[in-house]
Formats: structure tokens, sequence, C-alpha cells
């Protein structure tokens, strides 16, 4: 599949997945009234948060395996039956954890609970980070597509009263698990034979080397829902407004965000073991969608706050300041995508892309407790810890590339070809193939005169 198609099949999958909430949402507060309409977006959110445990780290490791041994079909079959193992025993762990803790700490009954873990059972049913590192994402849109219009069908059909928030959070939960079994002609001329080398030394090597893409994939899903409490905290309720409505002008981008990520890092994961040279050149390329960032940050800065005025009123005029410290947020989250988690995230500084999402974690915390605290305002407060924290990952992962650019275009002068550069250091980290077979050749060499 080409760029191209890959890109317009993730289009149509994410379109499917914003517009299907955003019309189940009016029909659901109108029947199940406020209260109850709370208690449904509440353990939706508590499923979310159970898949993301569930889910693991499996979307960024298993992806870009998957990408790269896509000419494998033993090795493929065998990657999507042990990371299904690894996360069957997850969901029986989280599903324990959750019966146990749900009517006190969780503040929902248990038959909600096991509701919200549809999404969980379906998340590891339906292997979209397979489908995506294939390149096969026309598949996964499919499979996403009849989901979500089968899912506002039932919606509108059978939730008629306050009193089956149960069954609006199952039907709502159960979208995932729908796409699982729509996707079962895709997945099975991959076959199931892989289920046979399934053991627990496997298992635990799954959860070992997708360690590190689970602790980013929880940061980042921190960093999405931890701003509402901390500005809550300092500034009361009105902040909290405030700031949703700054945010929600930010979310509507970060689907072209993921689009992004989806449609290169499989190819640049390919490319990154079988021709590293060509992954680099991609990256490059990349940059230009920084324009396309550009564009979006005016657009929040100029565009956004009449809109604001005009759809929401002027008592949320203050919602305008939030927004306009925030309009640098998408050329840094582009310039992200390319330098961290498409070049340090597969050639070979994994351990430095979690480390800086890390600490890029902790300065956010700093930034948005002094900024609140000196400012008076944690919806301004929060905002530049976001913007700082950005800028840090941009900036770190900036200085990286252009020190391995550097090298490159001194070894380049040695007339040493760079794939064969780009591979050693791959495999001395663990991501290539032998050094021996990676050698130069006597002609390689630099010229001893």
């Amino acid at each position: 599949m080409t760029l191209r198609k890959q890109a317009v099949s993730l289009v149509i999958m994410h379109a499917c997945d914003v517009l299907q909430p955003l019309l189940v949402l009016p029909y659901a507060a109108r029947m199940l009234g406020p209260d109850q309409f709370g208690r449904f977006a509440y353990a939706t959110s508590i499923g979310q948060f159970a898949a993301t445990l569930v889910g693991y780290g499996f979307y960024w490791t298993a992806q870009r395996s998957a990408a790269s041994s896509r000419n494998e079909p033993t090795a493929i079959a065998s990657l999507l039956a042990n990371v299904i193992a690894s996360q069957t025993v997850l969901l029986f762990c989280v599903t324990a954890v959750g019966l146990v803790i749900a009517d006190s700490v969780l503040a929902i009954s248990r038959p909600l609970f096991l509701c919200v873990m549809l999404t969980a059972v379906g998340g590891m049913l339906f292997p979209v980070w397979l489908l995506i590192g294939l390149e096969r994402a026309w598949q996964a849109a499919i499979a996403v597509g009849s989901a979500r219009c089968f899912a506002l069908v039932c919606f509108i059909i059978l939730v008629r009263s306050p009193t089956q928030i149960d069954l609006a959070v199952a039907i709502q939960s159960a979208v995932p698990l729908v796409s699982a079994i729509v996707s079962v002609p895709f997945i099975l001329p991959i076959g199931f034979g892989g289920f046979r080398t399934i053991s627990f030394g496997r298992i635990k090597l799954q959860l070992v080397s997708a360690w590190s893409g689970f602790l980013y994939a929880l940061i980042e899903r921190t960093l999405l829902t931890l701003p509402v409490p901390l500005i809550q905290q300092f500034s009361g309720y009105a902040a909290v407004g405030y700031y949703s409505i700054a945010d929600k002008f930010i979310s509507a981008v970060r689907s072209f965000f993921r689009i992004l990520t989806e449609t290169l890092l499989p190819r640049v994961a390919y490319y990154s073991r079988h021709d590293p040279h060509a992954g680099l050149a991609l990256i490059r390329r990349s940059f230009l969608a920084l324009g396309v960032g550009a564009a979006l940050g005016l657009c929040l800065m100029f565009i956004a706050p009449p809109m604001i005025l005009l759809i929401f009123g002027d008592e949320f005029a203050p919602s305008i300041p939030i927004l306009r410290v925030m309009a640098v947020m998408p050329i840094l989250l582009i310039g992200n995508i390319c330098l961290s988690n498409l070049y340090l995230f597969n050639y070979g500084y994994e351990r430095t892309w979690l480390r800086l999402s890390i600490v890029s974690l902790l300065i956010f915390f700093a930034v948005a407790y002094f900024c609140a605290t000196q400012f008076g305002n944690a919806a301004i407060g929060v905002a530049i810890g976001l913007v700082a924290r950005e800028a840090v990952v941009f900036l770190v992962s900036l200085g990286l590339f252009l020190s391995v650019e550097t090298r490159l275009l001194r070894l380049l002068r040695w007339r040493q070809p760079p794939s064969s550069i780009l591979s050693k250091r791959l495999a001395s980290r663990g991501y290539g193939l032998d050094p021996i077979d990676l050698a130069p050749k006597p002609e390689e060499l630099p010229d001893a005169r």
C-alpha cells in the first residue's frame, strides 16, 4: 500500500472514531438525563483507562516489529499470538483488580464495570496495531467504520430511558469488540499457527520489550486527563470550563497528528532495519508537515477566538488567552512526531525516547505548578506547562537528530555508505543485523592516502 492510500484509510478510520461519539453524545444526554449521563461519561473514561492498561505498549513496540517483519509470515503469526496471550494475562489482572475496587474506589457497580471492560476485550481481539504495521489500514478502516455505524444504530434504537445506563455503556464500549468480529476475514490469512509458539518465557519477553511503550502511553494518557483536576484544585470549576473549551480546539487537530504518525511509523520502522538511509530520508521529508502545523497554529491564534465568542458567547472570553498560549502546540507536536516518535523510537534511541518522555512530564508538573501559583490562573499555568513539555521534547530530539546528521556528513566525506553506518549502530543497540555481516568491505574503507 502506498503512503497516500495508507493516509486516506487512516483519515476515514479516525473520522469514524470522532464522528460517532459526537453524534451519540447529544442523544445520550437527552435520553439519560444529567445525572446518568455523567455516570455514562465517567464509566466510559474508566473503560478507556483500562484499555490503556491492557493494551500495554504494544501499539508502539508490536507495530514496529510487525512493520519490520512484514515479509516473514511465520514471524507475524507468532507475534500476533504472543501479543494476544500477553494481553489476555493483563486483561485477567485488570478485571480482577477492578472487580475488587469497583464499588469503593471506582464508585461504579460491578456489572457496570464489566460493561466498560468490553473496550479492553475488544482492544485485545482487534489487532489494529498489526493492520497499521502491515500497512493495511484500509482493513482497519472497514472494521472501525462498520462497528461505529452499528453502535450508533443500536444506541439510538435501544437506549430509551435513564434506567438503561448499563446498556448504553455496553453498546459504546463494545465498538472495539465489533471491530474485532468484522476484522476476522482480514486476520485469517495471517493464520493462528503462532499460538503453538506461546510460552511463559515469550509472554514475559513481550511484556519486558513493550515496557517503554507502555510507560509512554501511560504518560500521554496522564497528560490528557490530569490538567482538569489540577485546574479545578487551584482555580475551581469555572477555570476548568474555560480550559476545556480551549482544549477542544487542540483536540480537534490531534487526529491529524495521529494520522501522520500511523502513516509514517510502519514505513520508517521497516526502513530502520532494512534501509536506514531511506528511513532518514523519509523523516526529512516529513518535516514538510511543519508547514501544516504552522498553518494550524495561525488558525488557533486568529480564527478560533472569534469562533469561541460566536459559539459560546462572551462569558467564555477567558478561554481565548488560554488558546493563544497553546497555539504553538501544533508545530511542536508535529516536530515531535518527526523527531521523537519516528526517529528516536526507531533508530536505536528507545531508552532516550522514554526517558525524555518521563523528564518532560516532570517539567510539565514543575512549570504548571509554578505558573499557576505565580499568575493566579491555573488554566494559563497548565497551558504554559504543556507548551514547555513539548518544547523540551522538540529541542532535545532535534539536537540528537542533527548530531547524527552531522556525523553522517563527515563519514560521507570518507566515502563510507550511510546505510552501513546506520545499520551497524542499530545492530549495536539490538535493532538490526549481525555487526559481522555489516562490516565494511575493503573498497568502502577510507583511502589510506
